[in-house]
């Protein structure tokens, strides 16, 4: 098992990342919340990693923190939720957000992230309420706050959309919607946050 890669960034996308780690590329999915914490491609980073396998799958998913990887883990365990389900709602939710939702049983948090129902949410809190620990510190009033980075491109967020399972035309008009709410200004992640959390 790979647990953790140490390299060159080599390409960077909201959804995948390739690391070259001596003269290998090794490409890997990741979450919104790891995207923004890579640096620009040529950078030396590192990510902690888990590997999916599968009869007829290996696929290698790359996280900023062990903290991601474990809730990565954790929500794969739930009956229903696969590893790409998974990761929607790492980009959906931050770990800290995330973990405050379950252990409030805010049911309706996780059913804004697209392709997360009812009762897939519900499963998620049942199962997972006793197996996370909160983080020391939380929000207020445990809203989700926006996420600020570089100015946005629309095709950009629509591709990264589509390659979460939107369908072109939805991801489109997921993106439109999202940049109404946000406004002009609003960043490659608003816009993808956003659209995730449009029904």
């Amino acid at each position: 098992m790979i647990h953790h890669l140490r390299g060159i960034l080599t390409e960077k996308s909201p959804t995948h990342a390739v690391i070259d780690v001596g003269g290998v590329g090794y490409g890997l999915s990741i979450s919104l919340n790891t995207f923004d914490s890579l640096a620009v491609a040529g950078s030396t980073v590192s990510l902690h990693t888990h590997t999916y396998v599968r009869e007829d799958r290996l696929q290698l998913f790359g996280f900023s923190d062990p903290a991601e990887r474990e809730m990565f883990e954790l929500l794969i365990s739930v009956s229903g939720i696969g590893p790409n389900s998974a990761q929607t709602i790492l980009s959906g939710l931050s770990v800290a957000d995330l973990q405050k939702a379950i252990h409030r049983d805010q049911v309706n948090e996780l059913t804004k992230i697209r392709g997360v129902g009812t009762k897939t949410a519900q499963r998620v809190v049942v199962e997972l309420r006793d197996k996370i620990r909160l983080p020391v510190a939380t929000a207020d009033d445990g809203e989700v706050s926006p996420r600020v980075s570089d100015d946005p491109l629309g095709e950009e967020a629509a591709m990264a959309l589509e390659a979460l399972g939107f369908a072109a035309s939805a991801a489109r008009k997921a993106v439109a919607t999202a940049r109404k709410k946000h406004g002009a200004e609003s960043t490659l992640q608003d816009l993808i946050k956003g659209a995730l959390r449009e029904r």
